[in-house]
């Protein structure tokens, strides 16, 4: 991910991960949320052209993305930008507004390794399961590398 611009977008994302599929069987979907510092959010949002909005609960029935409240202001976002279309929903979210997501994220990036939640209700489906989230870095790391180093070149998390 570390080219500027980035060399991927919201269609060959999905395309990807479409015809991966088959390689992460029992998986419903994969998502990619950029790290934002909140210095950045302003420029960011205007550059994507939508809010970054807060990971809500609401019943399947009534999810509407366009009604979600704005993420409240905090140091840094996990602002989803690419989806599987089966998950395309969760496009624009903050994943550090859903405590699972937040809990995962953070484990994540600190560790260097895949992590995943305990089961929790997801949103929009309402369906139990489990989110696994991996740390994505602007460049490659020392298998001893610091969790405060592991921060600090965090890029963005990949999930599904």
């Amino acid at each position: 991910h570390g080219k500027n611009p980035s060399a991927i977008d919201q269609e060959t994302f999905a395309k990807y991960t479409e015809r991966t599929a088959f390689e992460r069987p029992l998986t419903s979907g994969v998502a990619y949320a950029v790290r934002v510092l909140h210095s950045e959010s302003e420029q960011f949002e205007k550059q994507e052209g939508w809010a970054i909005k807060k990971m809500t609960p609401v019943d399947k029935d009534e999810y509407n993305p366009d009604e979600l409240e704005p993420s409240p202001i905090q140091q840094e976002y996990a602002h989803v930008i690419f989806a599987q279309d089966t998950v395309a929903h969760v496009i624009s979210l903050d994943m550090l507004t859903g405590k699972e997501d937040r809990e995962n994220v953070m484990r994540a990036r600190e560790l260097g390794k895949g992590v995943l939640t305990a089961p929790f209700e997801l949103i929009k489906t309402n369906r139990l399961g489990v989110i696994s989230t991996f740390a994505v870095y602007k460049r490659d790391l020392p298998s001893n590398a610091t969790p405060e180093e592991r921060i600090e070149v965090t890029d963005g998390y990949l999930g599904g």
